[in-house]
């Protein structure tokens, strides 16, 4: 299968070297400025450089990965969807429900499959870890963090844009994540703690407590003004699983444990799995679906009501 990435930032390097260990084949790159996605490719024997229109024109392309800023998803993902692409797009996908049923309901119009790129939910240590949840007895209680500290003073425009910039939309989609794959039911209540920085419109730390239908509630934590150790925790009526940074490790603990799962990068297992749906004919991930984004964007969209 042969995919392409859209973007070429920071975050396309180590896509590319996720598709680069995948069952599928890295065959081209898309820029704005197509000197720029020259440059890329030669990093990594990628046969095609393109601007984003010439890549969505190609029709050896069968799927596309959008790694560009957060601002531009929306109108990126539409427009691989009626160019016949299949798509998945850098997490956070879009800025509300609204946005995100639109472009559900066009990949299923057009027959395409469509996902948010979660990575937490394909990791090999975490998808060892929801097979042997059980072994903890009935889960009672999340915690998660995501806080590394920044200049806050040299923070792009993007970062600091009021629609989907902010913490929680950057860092913040990560416990969020996490708390909803282990809890595996629907968000019922939402609280929130959420600081501004001086006059910015964004958010620069926050916490959230999530309750969901089951009775587990997750406390949720993100910052981009502290360093703090990121970790997840799941306690269960018999003990616990721990992973530091559980987005993207390798080893954790179930029940004191150690558990180790090879990977090589922590890009492949999400890859791998968008691969497998489109040969099965599928238009969503069971996984990481309509219904799981949704989950994860309800609570940015009530975040920013508490923000101000």
């Amino acid at each position: 299968m042969n995919i392409a990435i859209l973007g070429c930032g920071h975050i396309a390097h180590r896509i590319a070297k996720g598709i680069e260990y995948s069952n599928g084949t890295l065959y081209a790159v898309a820029s704005r400025d197509v000197k720029k996605a020259q440059a890329f490719a030669s990093l990594y024997n990628i046969p095609h450089a393109y601007t984003y229109e010439e890549c969505m024109k190609d029709e050896q392309v069968d799927l596309i990965y959008i790694a560009t800023i957060n601002a531009t998803h929306y109108s990126l993902t539409e427009q691989c969807l009626l160019h016949h692409k299949h798509v998945i797009c850098e997490k956070p996908f879009v800025e509300n429900t609204k946005q995100l049923e639109e472009l559900f309901d066009l990949a299923q119009k057009q027959q395409c499959f469509l996902m948010e790129a979660h990575k937490t939910c394909f990791t090999p240590l975490n998808t060892e870890m929801k097979k042997r949840i059980h072994e903890i007895g009935e889960i009672q209680h999340i915690t998660a963090k995501y806080c590394r500290s920044f200049d806050l003073n040299g923070l792009s425009e993007t970062n600091k844009e009021e629609k989907m910039g902010g913490c929680f939309y950057d860092v913040g989609v990560y416990p969020i994540c996490f708390a909803n794959l282990f809890s595996d039911s629907k968000i019922t209540t939402m609280h929130f703690n959420v600081k501004n920085h001086d006059s910015e419109l964004v958010d620069f730390e926050g916490k959230c407590q999530l309750i969901y239908q089951n009775g587990i509630v997750a406390d949720l934590s993100c910052s981009w003004i502290y360093d703090e150790p990121s970790y997840g925790i799941i306690t269960g009526s018999k003990g616990e699983i721990k992973i530091l940074d559980y987005w993207k490790n390798n080893v954790g603990l179930i029940m004191n444990e150690e558990i180790n799962v090879e990977q090589k990068s922590d890009f492949t297992g999400e890859i791998n799995h968008a691969i497998e749906c489109i040969k099965k004919g599928l238009l969503e991930s069971p996984v990481m679906s309509r219904k799981a984004s949704l989950e994860i964007v309800k609570v940015l969209e009530e975040m920013k009501k508490q923000r101000y």
